[in-house]
């Protein structure tokens, strides 16, 4: 698995031993295997249906209604890891606002880790097609996701987060660092 993977090639500490905060959870069901071992950690994401499923199969864990730009319940300083895969892609939400609100939730020397899709799967032909759709139209632009993630890391540089690694994948983005 990638994202553990990714985290372990960044950090020394144990994914479990960190007060982790995911944004965007969605679903859910990615996030349990991920963190089925983490005991203190915190899901947000819009829609409570999610939460409620998250909240049914790890019952420690606790949820938040809110999004990324909004983070208001959560105090300053809270958190040793923040986590949001997928969610930044969205073009429902201001990414420098939800970094801004990131570095705010995070401790001083915490990790962020975000990720943006890079791809899709196909069904017709069962094969990868690198790069997404853009909104509202049928083409694929296989520059989106690295354009993403280009903004992501000016806002990162922006908000004073230092160590920034990026890591591609057939699928997916990743971007890490380091809270100041």
């Amino acid at each position: 698995m990638y994202k553990r993977q990714f985290y372990n090639s960044i950090s020394e500490v144990p994914l479990s031993a960190n007060n982790i905060l995911n944004v965007g959870v969605g679903s859910g069901n990615e996030a349990m295997q991920l963190f089925s071992d983490c005991k203190t950690i915190t899901f947000v994401d819009i829609a409570q249906s999610g939460l409620r499923k998250i909240k049914s199969k790890l019952r420690y864990v606790n949820t938040l209604v809110a999004n990324a730009e909004d983070l208001s319940a959560i105090s300053d300083n809270s958190f040793n890891l923040y986590v949001s895969l997928r969610t930044y892609n969205s073009s429902f939400f201001d990414i420098k606002t939800a970094i801004l609100e990131a570095k705010r939730v995070l401790k001083s020397n915490s990790i962020i880790i975000i990720s943006v899709a890079n791809g899709f799967l196909n069904t017709q032909k069962q094969s990868i097609i690198s790069g997404l759709i853009l909104p509202g139209t049928e083409f694929v632009d296989i520059y989106r996701g690295l354009d993403m993630i280009k903004s992501i890391k000016e806002g990162l540089i922006a908000t004073g987060f230092v160590n920034i690694v990026i890591l591609p994948t057939n699928t997916e983005i990743f971007i890490s660092a380091i809270s100041t």
